[in-house]
């Protein structure tokens, strides 16, 4: 059997009709860049987190960056984020000149440590904004991080590019925060037909800054008050995320089914599982299991027709990008074990139960299970 680590051909089959007379209608109407179906995907999306704005970009990585100057960073000052997640959490704003320092992660659940996070700003006392990321679908734990960040006067803006949809306490992540950045990049949980990402925010004046720099900074026709940037949702991308946005739930509840399976099927196994903490609610984004032979594993299931990948090979303090900052190997152990045994498994709502079963079979065999 093959079995794909993604299969957006499979996941959209269903809705394929509606999703080309959406483009057919998209195309007769004439209005390509923002309007108004950037506006109603914004009002329902907003709507969906529990916030009172959202504002669409042109991706995930600028909303990051977008989000964090409209909070009001500005050159030279600090962000705290965690070692273990895509380079973009750090490279949307340290390309702005605003750098970043880091904290561990929870060997459970990947996610910031606050613990860690504490220890960090004693030592940084110039930090400004805290940027939690929800990895794989997970919640961060944001009442201790809120915490800390309190203490330590620093405003808290979310990365919640891979957990659309996914709850803290029974709130949705991105409504925890001052404000919060989503991607709508392909493969994720609700995603577009190219590049796209979305801020949202309960702050007005939050709002009306990410408004002015997804478009040159621009306050009225012409008018550039600020510096900004081109970063404008496609009205394409916005009607197509309309059609999906209502099946979201109904795609994280599946990906739980088959993240259970996995683990039913797993049980027993010599690798670590997924946790899901008990006051979150997982929406699986990447299911992610450990090995110490993680290397052999994959090459196994490579063999057998299984994709599999590593969410991330290398933690972002050690790229050579930002060695300029000082961190060396052993700086946040936690973090660098874990990229030694991760291994991402197939996971999306068309896939199969007899894949999982397939994929499971295949990995108790490599184990003599």
């Amino acid at each position: 059997m093959k079995v794909n680590i993604f299969n957006l051909q499979r996941d959209h089959q269903e809705i394929k009709p509606d999703l080309v007379r959406i483009f057919e209608d998209v195309i007769s109407g004439g209005e390509f860049i923002l309007g108004a179906h950037v506006r109603a995907l914004e009002e329902a999306f907003a709507s969906y987190i529990g916030v009172k704005y959202a504002v669409g970009v042109g991706n995930g990585t600028d909303a990051v960056r977008i989000a964090g100057i409209a909070l009001g960073l500005t050159p030279a000052d600090k962000i705290i984020t965690v070692p273990h997640t895509y380079v973009a959490t750090t490279m949307a704003l340290s390309a702005q000149g605003i750098m970043p320092v880091f904290c561990d992660i929870s060997a459970e659940t990947f996610n910031m440590d606050p613990q860690s996070l504490d220890n960090a700003l004693n030592a940084h006392k110039d930090v400004k904004v805290c940027i939690p990321v929800h990895l794989y679908g997970h919640a961060t734990p944001m009442d201790e991080i809120a915490d800390v960040c309190a203490r330590h006067g620093v405003r808290v803006m979310e990365d919640a590019c891979q957990a659309h949809g996914a709850l803290y306490k029974g709130k949705k992540v991105g409504s925890l925060g001052d404000v919060a950045a989503f991607s709508f990049y392909p493969t994720k949980n609700l995603g577009c037909f190219g590049d796209g990402g979305i801020v949202v925010t309960d702050s007005e004046e939050i709002y009306r800054n990410a408004l002015k720099l997804r478009t040159f900074g621009e306050e009225g026709k012409h008018a550039h008050v600020t510096e900004g940037f081109n970063s404008r949702l496609d009205s394409i991308q916005a009607a197509l995320l309309m059609r999906k946005l209502p099946l979201l739930d109904g795609w994280n509840e599946r990906r739980r089914e088959l993240a259970r399976l996995y683990k039913e099927e797993l049980r027993g196994v010599p690798v670590v599982l997924p946790e899901e903490a008990q006051w979150t609610r997982h929406v699986y984004h990447l299911f992610v299991i450990r090995s110490e032979k993680r290397d052999e594993l994959r090459a196994y299931l490579a063999d057998k027709g299984v994709t599999t990948l590593i969410h991330y090979p290398t933690a972002v303090h050690l790229q050579k990008v930002y060695s300029r900052l000082g961190y060396k190997a052993g700086s946040f152990p936690v973090a660098e074990k874990a990229i030694f045994e991760i291994i991402t498994l197939p996971m999306y709502p068309s896939l199969q139960e007899e894949e999982v079963r397939y994929v499971a079979g295949v990995i108790k065999e490599f184990y003599g299970s």
